[in-house]
């Protein structure tokens, strides 16, 4: 993989995490049964995606840390 393939994998996943939160801001509006249905699985997929994907790419390509996020 180079760097722009990089870039752009990067750049998706911030978006699918943006996504995520916009996902999570709307499941806390529903009733308390449903919450705890969808909440576990979208902190699971966000901490996949921090933990495991953004962190590997961080790994292999240290400047991404210090670029802005877009």
């Amino acid at each position: 993989m180079d760097e722009t393939h990089a870039n752009k994998i990067r750049s998706l996943l911030l978006e699918a995490v943006d996504a995520i939160e916009r996902a999570h801001a709307i499941v806390s509006t529903l009733d308390s049964e449903d919450q705890a249905l969808l909440s576990a699985s979208l902190d699971e997929i966000s901490l996949a995606v921090h933990s495991k994907l953004l962190q590997k790419l961080h790994l292999r390509y240290p400047g991404f840390s210090e670029e802005s996020e877009e």
